[in-house]
């Protein structure tokens, strides 16, 4: 681990001890909080030094006891997975199933889709609305809002206790806390459920899910929402098992203490697509984008936190070939915030460059006509890659940590723009070079579980008795 890392583990076993008596109907509240979303800048730079920890009190936690660390936790509010015939709960949120792969594996007698919308089906299955199973537990709250407040007092010349945003991002929380925990318990005090699939554990209702629903011997699954980038978004793992995308991932939980039966084979069901995906007309496709039909056409995929610096340089040498038109299209949280401005000056400064700002979501459709993608670390690489794209990965982001999800595609990911704008001009010129990648390209597929199966693998999963 790096040295933010191991800070920010022993940070959060340090908060786990001191806030564990804040407890909502026997649970931790401290379980369901997204810890890393507490830690402003001031904080994140103070954990970057190597002497952070000696204003901890908790002990360095090693990289394969990050799981059994909070695992001890887990196991005093968990009982064992029972069988019984109740329905699959599917949380709507971040699992980004497709239609197809419910239509096609998930029996709508068998099925209820947990959701924010109002209408009673969702692809002819039955749909819940999560506001149904609310209600109010203000006296509950405010008296652990009290009960964390007078902690929190205790500590304030702690590095992480004693800052402002640390402690008022939690308090505020806690409300949202005991009110998500609150409808997950009458949910399942109302519906028969034997087991509950998210797509995170990220956000609190599907963590809350996870952990009532082993309170109950419900069994969980959670798919896997992206690619592994930033650890704290991915552990500790609160369902009973992960799906991962390939042996990379597994490795990954593996080393992280998790062990190995609580993870699946199963890819993704929104891969599943890919292999079904029908292409829409090509030449409609160039109209439609206003493209040069004689010119190669490369998809450019952007994200947050880029040197954007070595972005321009990429995009610059790239478009000196003449050969080359470029489609920007910004990251999904760019185009929430509104920060995609700055692709809008380029497209007015070169006229081989469209930014695609539609939220249409079309994504397959758009890979499936360019001739590349350059990619920024993102999971819009492997789709690409499935999709059967030449894939140049770009590696500028700013972080505090490296990350080596693409580092087997050898040349073919880069952190200096020259290098990687020459090699993406070579695949383009050089026969040898489409040979060379092909060869990267298979063997990188060959340690992956997505081959347009995963619907079947995850029903079949869920069927599985002893999970």
């Amino acid at each position: 681990m790096n040295t933010y890392l191991s800070n920010y583990w022993a940070l959060y076993q340090e908060f786990v001890e001191v806030f564990n008596q804040l407890t909502f109907r026997e649970i931790p509240i401290v379980l369901l909080t997204n810890f890393y979303q507490q830690i402003d800048n001031e904080l994140k730079i103070k954990m970057e030094n190597k002497d952070f920890q000696t204003n901890l009190t908790s002990p360095e936690l090693n990289q394969n006891m990050i799981q059994p660390y909070f695992e001890a936790w887990l196991e005093k509010i968990r009982v064992p997975v029972k069988s019984n015939n109740g329905k699959i709960l599917i949380n709507s949120d971040y699992t980004r199933i497709p239609e197809l792969t419910y239509k096609k594996w998930f029996n709508p007698n068998e099925t209820i889709i947990l959701s924010r919308s109002k209408s009673s089906h969702i692809y002819g299955i039955p749909s819940e609305s999560i506001v149904n199973y609310e209600e109010k537990n203000t006296k509950e709250s405010e008296e652990i809002v009290k009960s964390a407040t007078l902690l929190f007092g205790k500590f304030k010349n702690h590095p992480a206790f004693g800052n402002e945003f640390f402690q008022q991002t939690f308090l505020n929380r806690i409300p949202l806390i005991v009110k998500t925990l609150s409808t997950v318990f009458n949910l399942f005090d109302k519906l028969d459920i034997s087991s509950v699939v998210v797509g995170t554990t990220e956000d609190m209702q599907s963590r809350a899910l996870s952990i009532v629903g082993s309170m109950r011997g419900i069994k969980s699954i959670c798919l896997q929402h992206g690619i592994l980038m930033g650890e704290e978004a991915f552990m500790p793992v609160f369902t009973t098992v992960v799906g991962v995308y390939g042996d990379y991932e597994k490795r990954w939980y593996s080393k992280r203490g998790l062990t190995i039966n609580r993870i699946s084979e199963l890819g993704h069901p929104k891969f599943d697509d890919i292999f079904t995906n029908s292409k829409t007309d090509k030449e409609t496709f160039f109209k439609k984008y206003e493209l040069d039909p004689n010119k190669q056409t490369l998809l450019l995929i952007t994200g947050p936190q880029l040197d954007f610096i070595k972005l321009e340089t990429l995009i610059k040498n790239i478009l000196d070939n003449q050969n080359f038109q470029i489609i920007i299209k910004p990251h999904p949280w760019e185009m929430g915030k509104k920060k995609y401005g700055v692709y809008l000056e380029l497209e007015k400064k070169y006229k081989s460059i469209k930014v695609y700002t539609s939220r249409e979501n079309n994504l397959y459709e758009l890979i499936s006509h360019v001739d590349g993608v350059v990619s920024s670390l993102s999971t819009v690489g492997l789709e690409s890659i499935l999709l059967n794209k030449p894939v140049f990965i770009f590696n500028f982001l700013n972080s505090n940590r490296t990350y080596d999800y693409f580092d087997k595609l050898g040349d073919y990911i880069q952190s200096d723009p020259n290098l990687l704008s020459k090699v993406v001009n070579n695949y383009y010129i050089s026969s040898e070079h489409k040979d060379i990648y092909e060869n990267i390209r298979n063997q990188y597929l060959s340690n992956s579980y997505n081959d347009g199966n995963s619907g079947k693998k995850l029903i079949n999963l869920i069927n599985k008795s002893n999970m």
